[in-house]
């Protein structure tokens, strides 16, 4: 299947780029990139390793794991606060 689609000139730039880079013409590297974003999850899997699994197997929401994570962070920069204040 061929589309045509449009691009900001910006955009166009780095795409051809980023072609470059890979060692592919533009059409390609777009074409695997769409196909990686529609394909299965399992490049995200790859990517997030141990904490992937460990998030699937939890049966957390995304939203619950948002909530979790922005906590966290939270607690850090406390923690971190109250060190340098030592």
């Amino acid at each position: 299947m061929a589309f045509t689609i449009s691009l900001r000139p910006e955009t166009e730039r780095r795409l051809q780029e980023k072609a470059r880079a890979a060692g592919v013409d533009a059409s390609t590297y777009a074409a695997q990139l769409v196909e990686r974003s529609l394909g299965s999850d399992r490049w995200l899997e790859e990517l997030s390793g141990e904490v992937g699994k460990r998030f699937a197997a939890s049966g957390m929401t995304e939203e619950q794991l948002e909530e979790e994570l922005y906590k966290a962070k939270h607690e850090m920069r406390a923690e971190r606060r109250a060190r340098r204040g030592s």
